[in-house]
């Protein structure tokens, strides 16, 4: 994979990961320990600007993230997700988004809601793993990008 930015929070610690699959044609976010809603949307808001840069060139439709070692209850952002960046993101090409369950409740909670939120113009499939994430990527049929 190909790094892309790394985000750190106030205590100057990585929480966000954002990198490329060129073989597999994903974007992937691994998110890590603890970060404020702020910081949350400041990575997703790097995801937009590749997205927008680079992935509607390459027809990148999916958006991976692992969420494994997260540690932080974002059910707070879900509203500006879909209504604000999918919508963004969903001009720029983004499909589908994929989030890998962490174990932790809170983190686990928000995919879950986030899977559920009426409405979202880009879908959220919910995966235990990367290798089953890449897996239904590959299944995917290729389809142009309107």
């Amino acid at each position: 994979m190909t790094p892309i930015y790394t985000a750190r929070n106030a205590a100057d610690e990585v929480y966000a990961e954002l990198q490329y699959n060129a073989d597999k044609n994903y974007l992937f976010m691994r998110w890590s320990g603890y970060c404020t809603n702020d910081e949350l949307k400041q990575a997703t808001l790097r995801m937009l600007d590749w997205q927008q840069t680079e992935g509607q060139q390459r027809a990148c439709r999916f958006h991976v993230h692992d969420t494994k070692e997260f540690e932080t209850a974002w059910t707070r952002t879900i509203d500006w997700i879909v209504n604000e960046f999918f919508n963004k993101a969903y001009a720029f090409g983004l499909r589908c988004n994929i989030s890998i369950l962490s174990p932790d409740l809170f983190s686990k909670v928000s995919s879950e809601e986030l899977q559920q939120f009426p409405g979202s113009l880009v879908p959220t499939v919910l995966f235990d793993s990367l290798m089953a994430a890449e897996r239904f990527i590959a299944s995917q049929p290729e389809q142009e990008l309107a």
